[in-house]
């Protein structure tokens, strides 16, 4: 972000630098144009009139706005930024305000005609470029003394101001909104992070009440499924840590989680998982569909009755869908209102905005889940 404010300074600032460079050379480039012999009389004479609103710029650009108008100190930038236009155009040794002539010394206009012979009047026209050219009056709406020269030079004085508030204003207003980007995603990754790390306990929990119900019933499996937790916990705490990972790894994920439940429950639980054969290489967040299928094992199951949990994942186009379907008994608002899924519809907003489905139907014996993401292949 430094960087990024870095080369936004550097870009005003070289803005700038082009105006003004502009407006110093455009009395040079008027004698070029005009094909007249370079008088640097003139031209010194040019830069001095540029030289106090330059001074004034520095002074508005690099002082009286970061210091008053970005504080929001309006009415103390307005009396500076007056004073500062007083004091130079007061104190400016280059500018001196000339009062115009007199009209009082101009010459009355004369108009004399020299009439003809009356046989030459009809055919005989005095030429025009003859008759003596008249000095001209100075016009009756220049304002008298100093007043019109110093309104000349405030009015630019207020134009140079508001051309620099501008493009300062501008760039910040980039700035703020590049800021307020990277603290937004700043605070998307903190919450994706803390509700990822939420899902660890969660499982470890529930597998953990697995094992120790297969303690009492087989201890050998027991063992083997200590070992099989460990390689999945290896997976939540450090390949989960990474914001995706390839949609193979999410799925041996799956494939061993079920692997586990299965050693818990008898051949009366119809447990199914359907998932590719041939798994394209792309990425997905992780841990995404675990919490459903934890939730169908959890809510899912019933000793005494016949129990099903289905899981179907399929590829189709640019879509990613996962459908879990379970029984149920009475029980799918707690099914509907556990935590998993309430972390799961946090990060999908999170992640996918409004681009992603999630459908939960809960009937009279089945609970349906179908998420849908979209993938690029």
């Amino acid at each position: 972000m430094e960087k990024q404010e870095q080369r936004q300074r550097l870009l005003e600032n070289l803005i700038y630098l082009i105006i003004w460079v502009v407006i110093w050379i455009s009395p040079v480039l008027e004698h070029k144009y005009n094909g007249e012999t370079i008088n640097w009389n003139d031209i010194f004479r040019a830069w001095k009139i540029i030289a106090p609103f330059f001074i004034l710029f520095i002074i508005n650009n690099y002082a009286l706005i970061p210091l008053l108008l970005i504080r929001k100190k309006s009415w103390l930038y307005l009396l500076f930024t007056a004073l500062t236009v007083c004091l130079i155009f007061a104190l400016n040794p280059f500018m001196k305000l000339k009062r115009p002539d007199n009209p009082d010394k101009w010459p009355p206009r004369e108009f004399r005609m020299e009439r003809p012979p009356m046989n030459e009047r009809i055919h005989q026209f005095p030429d025009r470029k003859e008759l003596p050219r008249q000095p001209e009056h100075p016009p009756m709406w220049r304002m008298p003394g100093m007043i019109s020269p110093m309104v000349n030079h405030i009015l630019i004085a207020i134009l140079v101001l508001g051309l620099n508030v501008a493009i300062k204003f501008l760039f910040k207003s980039i700035r703020d909104e590049h800021r307020m980007k990277e603290l937004e995603k700043h605070t998307l990754q903190t919450e994706l992070e803390y509700l990822k790390h939420q899902i660890n306990p969660h499982f470890f929990m529930n597998t953990l009440n697995n094992i120790h119900a297969l303690i009492d019933l087989d201890t050998e499996k027991a063992k083997e499924t200590v070992l099989e937790l460990s390689k999945m916990m290896r997976y939540v705490l450090y390949d989960a840590a990474l914001p995706t990972l390839p949609l193979e790894k999410e799925i041996r994920f799956l494939n061993n989680y079920v692997g586990l439940m299965k050693l818990r429950y008898t051949d009366q639980v119809d447990i199914r998982i359907s998932l590719p054969e041939e798994v394209p290489n792309i990425q997905i967040p992780p841990l995404l569909f675990i919490s459903f299928l934890e939730n169908a094992f959890k809510h899912g199951i019933s000793y005494q009755q016949k129990s099903f949990i289905h899981l179907c994942m399929e590829i189709k186009e640019n879509e990613l869908e996962c459908l879990v379907v379970n029984s149920s008994f009475n029980n799918a608002g707690e099914q509907h209102k556990g935590i998993g899924l309430e972390n799961v519809k946090k990060r999908l907003r999170l992640l996918y905005d409004n681009n992603y489905t999630l459908d939960i139907q809960s009937e009279k014996n089945e609970y349906r889940v179908l998420l849908i993401i979209p993938i690029q292949l």
